[in-house]
């Protein structure tokens, strides 16, 4: 299986549906061709995820919280959804196992709001009884922020929690980020950093594998030449951050 360029075409697709509606509408209405852009990544997650979940848009809500809108929300079907209508449902943190922030194009200040509101959510999940499991990833169709910026601000964000970690990302074609609790060397190691990788054309790819992986731990005992290169993107590392404390 030719993996490495199964990986660039997943991009070149995204890159291709991203601007389908901006071309009928042109800059008539930016609401509009953001919520294309996420229906598209909602559309290629959803071909490929397991049926036990579900892939839709919606709030995580608890007893006194609700967190802000997500762009892209996997649920958990064994769990029962407090509200559902079409994509949009509302659900318990114990039903969550992903949230995805969706841009068109990352820049410094919106790279930090986003940050900021999928950290947010991360902690509501993640402090609540059965949603430590959870995939906090932001995808960004372009990206204008250099590396040791990304890092400062996801740094920040955490504030050596971990649980507000933000564990993959998806910067442009070529630039993800993944955080390791272990060190992906040694995976008996303790490690609490994020890596960050130059990965030609292949960050759509990292970023949507990732997340099948993680909705399907059994996948991983299945041979990981089916669902990554054979050279392992740490031959791409560019640098690595540790989170802060740890």
């Amino acid at each position: 299986m030719r993996i490495e360029d199964y990986f660039a075409s997943l991009s070149q697709e995204l890159q291709a549906l991203r601007d389908r509606v901006r071309y009928m509408i042109e800059d008539q209405h930016w609401p509009t061709d953001g919520e294309w852009k996420e229906s598209v990544l909602r559309s290629v997650i959803r071909r490929s995820a397991p049926t036990t979940h579900s892939v839709g848009r919606g709030f995580v809500v608890n007893e006194q919280d609700c967190s802000t809108q997500i762009d892209i929300l996997i649920h958990d079907n064994s769990h029962p959804v407090l509200y559902r209508d079409g994509d949009l449902v509302f659900i318990s943190p114990a039903a969550c196992r992903a949230v995805i922030e969706v841009k068109s194009k990352v820049n410094r200040a919106n790279f930090q709001d986003a940050a900021e509101k999928l950290a947010a959510t991360a902690e509501l999940v993640r402090r609540s009884p059965g949603g430590s499991r959870t995939f906090i990833g932001l995808f960004g169709y372009e990206s204008a922020v250099k590396e040791d910026a990304a890092l400062d601000i996801l740094e920040k964000t955490a504030n050596g929690e971990e649980r507000r970690v933000i564990d993959h990302l998806a910067l442009g074609a070529s630039d993800f980020i993944k955080y390791w609790t272990t060190s992906p060397e040694k995976p008996r190691r303790i490690h609490k950093s994020w890596h960050y990788y130059g990965l030609h054309g292949m960050a759509a790819g990292y970023f949507i594998h990732n997340l099948l992986m993680h909705l399907s731990p059994d996948a991983e005992l299945e041979s990981s030449g089916l669902w990554f290169p054979e050279q392992s993107k740490e031959f791409r590392l560019h640098q690595a951050r540790r989170l802060c404390g740890a």
